[in-house]
């Protein structure tokens, strides 16, 4: 039996929940309220030292990473498969995750934090928990984003986020999915790309991504999407956030 240990479906814990429904799998579900810092408790850590889920859990081995869970899966159950079966697709498919890793992730994850997040833990709750964190990148990622993302801040998200937009638009010029079939690009992508219609509406828009918009739709009807949207706690998903990676330092 496997098991999951997620939060809520959205970003990471959302990109391998969506791979598991796709590929028809069981799992045991084991929620980890992230904003409560469960993730710091004794148990979870000896899962995963960085205290950060998702944590997938077959025969007693623990794997983390969502990219790496989504490729291990793939690789331990080929039927129902997420990738590519010529070079080019899989090499996009594989240049999407790591677009989402690098630039896409951090991005959404500071916007969906400053309209949502925030909010959601008392200051003297967040100071505590962040204390309690084991990973320095993880504690000084929740302690940047306490006292407030500042405008200038904002603003590079939402460079990224235009850049992301105008490369959507490009890919989706002559196909339905991100890699040619639909694979673990478009679940990766979907996983933070569907708090943007409300979060940025000025950038994604039918107006502005048509083919984004389009695209939005066609994931949010696949039944494994809408099986995975309703195992969280939460009615929707993209109204709650957590502090996401830090960025990765680009010119």
């Amino acid at each position: 039996m496997l098991e999951l240990y997620h939060w809520e479906p959205n970003g990471a814990c959302a990109r391998v929940m969506i791979a598991l429904a796709e590929k028809g799998l069981d799992y045991r579900s084991r929620y980890v309220d992230v904003l409560s810092f469960e993730q710091c408790e004794p148990e979870f850590l000896k899962l995963n030292a960085a205290g950060e889920t998702p944590v997938l859990v077959r025969d007693g081995e623990a794997f983390t990473e969502s990219s790496y869970i989504c490729e291990y899966l793939e690789d331990a159950f080929p039927a129902s498969p997420l990738m590519p079966s010529e070079p080019l697709g899989r090499w996009k498919a594989r240049a999407w995750q790591k677009y989402v890793d690098d630039h896409l992730a951090a991005a959404v994850s500071d916007l969906a934090w400053r309209a949502y997040g925030a909010q959601a833990i008392k200051a003297g709750d967040l100071q505590a928990g962040v204390e309690r964190m084991p990973v320095r990148a993880r504690r000084d990622a929740w302690t940047r984003l306490s006292t407030g993302l500042d405008d200038a801040e904002a603003d590079r998200a939402r460079d990224r986020i235009r850049l992301w937009a105008e490369k959507m638009e490009t890919d989706l010029q002559s196909a339905e999915w991100l890699a040619g079939p639909y694979s673990l690009a478009d679940i990766a992508v979907y996983a933070y790309a569907a708090y943007l219609p409300k979060l940025t509406p000025e950038l994604v828009n039918p107006t502005a991504t048509p083919r984004t918009v389009g695209w939005l739709k066609r994931m949010s009807e696949r039944p494994a999407v809408k099986a995975a949207m309703g195992a969280g706690r939460n009615s929707d998903p993209f109204a709650v956030a957590a502090p996401g990676p830090e960025h990765v330092r680009w010119g």
